[in-house]
């Protein structure tokens, strides 16, 4: 029997440790429950047109304040299973409700190439394909064989294939046109056996080049990404954050070009022949922006892509810092920076 409790604390399932309660919470640990659950929450009067929202590590999201009128959805679903094997790479299907750095653990330990880059990203497996998360050089959208989902409109399981996600840059059909339509249970990856590879980074490549290592193990690059990852971003359990708080954006060779002018050190990266990525923390730094307090909300003084909640803030607090943020950087370098986490 599913158990739907009611005024749940939100800040205890926020890393940015703000936002106010959940009007209703339920906890989902086996996928053949969501029928059952679905069934609850639709057709039972009390519930009717609340609408559901499907919590995991709630590492890249803004609660509001106040009540939150949903029906919160924690996914705890738990599994790690090997479902083919080659002589060149594995199929592993796993839980959505999986930690996704304790996945990443596994399989480095296994010797499996493609997603150690992406070490000590907060959060679950089921968040992974929703946005596409991506560090270092490394999109997970490179390993997504399908994403196995429960389907709210018609209450049946189905895959999503690799092609049908629209996976883009922290993007997929998961935040847009599919939003709200399926809830995810588990996710495949194909991982390799080859000899891994210094991601194409230049804080890793440098981090290798200082330790005088030129062909790293796996466990090794692992533990770079960890140790550089700790350097440039705080401990959600110490100092409550979302993550990157702003996309890098992409802008056309142009504006970039402009910026170089000021800046000729400056290092950008090409996305195709017409466009380059901009580095959101660089854009927020060179503002004078980086370790700047806004009252209960601060710059992170080691990498200004993060805001730190310093003192109790309140989701207005975290807004009103975004927007200020959003407007000084737009006036120094004509880019309007958007923000990374969802806002519910």
């Amino acid at each position: 029997m599913i158990k739907i409790e009611e005024y749940m604390d939100i800040k205890d399932y926020s890393t940015l440790k703000i936002g106010g309660q959940f009007r209703y919470f339920a906890v989902i640990s086996n996928k053949e429950e969501l029928p059952s659950f679905y069934a609850i929450a639709y057709d039972e009067r009390k519930y009717k047109n609340i609408p559901i929202f499907v919590l995991g590590g709630g590492s890249n999201i803004v609660f509001s304040d106040g009540v939150l009128k949903v029906i919160t959805l924690k996914i705890e679903i738990k599994s790690f299973e090997i479902i083919n094997e080659t002589s060149e790479y594995i199929d592993i299907k796993v839980g959505a409700g999986e930690n996704w750095d304790n996945f990443v653990r596994k399989t480095v330990n296994m010797n499996l190439v493609g997603i150690e880059a992406l070490s000590f990203i907060p959060g679950t497996v089921g968040a992974s394909p929703v946005q596409n998360i991506g560090a270092y050089g490394s999109e997970v959208k490179d390993t997504i064989q399908e994403v196995e989902v429960f389907d709210i409109e018609k209450r049946e399981f189905s895959k999503i294939y690799n092609k049908d996600c629209k996976f883009g840059y922290r993007d997929s059909i998961f935040k847009n046109e599919a939003k709200g339509r399926y809830i995810i249970t588990a996710v495949t990856y194909r991982l390799n056996k080859s000899l891994p590879t210094i991601p194409k980074y230049p804080g890793v490549a440098k981090y290798f080049e200082d330790m005088e290592i030129v062909s790293p193990t796996l466990s090794q690059i692992r533990d770079a990404i960890i140790y550089i990852r700790k350097e440039k971003l705080p401990d959600p359990r110490v100092s409550p954050n979302a993550g990157s708080f702003f996309k890098n954006p992409i802008v056309l060779n142009a504006v970039a070009d402009k910026i170089k002018i000021d800046f000729p050190e400056a290092k950008f990266f090409p996305v195709d022949e017409n466009h380059i990525k901009v580095p959101a923390g660089w854009l927020i730094e060179n503002s004078g922006l980086k370790g700047k307090s806004f009252g209960s909300v601060s710059v992170y003084d080691k990498n200004a892509l993060v805001l730190v909640n310093t003192a109790n803030a309140t989701f207005e607090d975290i807004i009103k810092t975004r927007n200020e943020i959003i407007k000084i950087v737009k006036d120094k370098f004509d880019i309007e920076l958007q923000q990374e986490p969802e806002i519910l």
